[in-house]
């Protein structure tokens, strides 16, 4: 009896262990993701609940390379962003509390957008600095979850709900590379143009915000003429268009 009492004991934690390996957080952001893109609310909270009784160490064992975890955290920003917005879209009247909330958990932790953004997707940059200073405070949940370098790509992949942002797709870790040199040209094509009477290229105001990522003026201009919108052997002097805050959700697009 002994015997068989212990093999039962084996065979319930064997049970649970299964059960916590087949809970898979990366199909958990694209459920999620599908969800709300589909409006599908009470689908959505389920996922909502996943993400957040997540476990820590299971969550970053999971998210075990760059790609993966860039996708990720691209996806729970822009589907939060869109959950939200979508139930009540009056939050976006004060966006600067809006980016703060922290309406967010992951794995037990509360976190606002800014805290994913500026912290885990562009490594613990300060927000109001253009991306030359970093946090004061970055906290231990941070640190573990942060991605490891600054992708200037990204800031053509997160959709904080306006007019100017670029549209919300979803990022398959097996190709996001592809996905972020595409949503960067579709971007630019859009939002970026030279003029040459004056010598002159108008960037996209998030160029001018996030400066450093993008490695400077001298930077900004390199990344222009590789996407063809200043013409080679050009070195224009550098305007920032305006950015349009007007609110505008459902703005999706699929990538490649």
């Amino acid at each position: 009896m002994a015997a068989l009492g212990r093999w039962v004991v084996l065979l319930l934690v064997s049970h649970v262990a299964v059960g916590l390996r087949a809970q898979d957080y990366l199909e958990q952001s694209k459920t999620f993701y599908h969800a709300v893109k589909g409006k599908d609310f009470a689908a959505a909270k389920k996922s909502v609940a996943t993400l957040a009784d997540a476990q820590p160490d299971q969550l970053k064992a999971q998210l075990n390379t760059e790609d993966k975890a860039k996708a990720f955290w691209l996806n729970l920003y822009n589907t939060f962003v869109a959950y939200s917005l979508g139930q009540d879209p009056g939050q976006f009247d004060d966006r600067g509390q809006f980016f703060k909330n922290e309406f967010i958990i992951v794995a037990g932790q509360p976190l606002s957008l800014d805290d994913i953004e500026h912290g885990i997707i562009r490594h613990s940059r300060n927000k109001l600095s253009m991306g030359y200073l970093g946090k004061v405070s970055v906290s231990e949940f941070e640190k573990k979850f942060r991605l490891a370098e600054i992708d200037w790509r990204v800031h053509f992949a997160l959709n904080c709900g306006a007019k100017s942002c670029p549209p919300v797709s979803f990022y398959d870790w097996r190709r996001v590379q592809a996905q972020l040199d595409a949503g960067t040209a579709n971007y630019l094509k859009k939002f970026a143009r030279y003029d040459a009477a004056t010598n002159t290229v108008y960037a996209p105001m998030l160029c001018s915000w996030f400066r450093a990522d993008f490695g400077g003026e001298d930077g900004i201009r390199s990344i222009l003429t590789k996407q063809g919108i200043i013409p080679s052997g050009k070195c224009p002097a550098v305007k920032y268009l305006d950015y349009d805050w007007t609110l505008l959700l459902d703005n999706y697009a699929e990538l490649p």
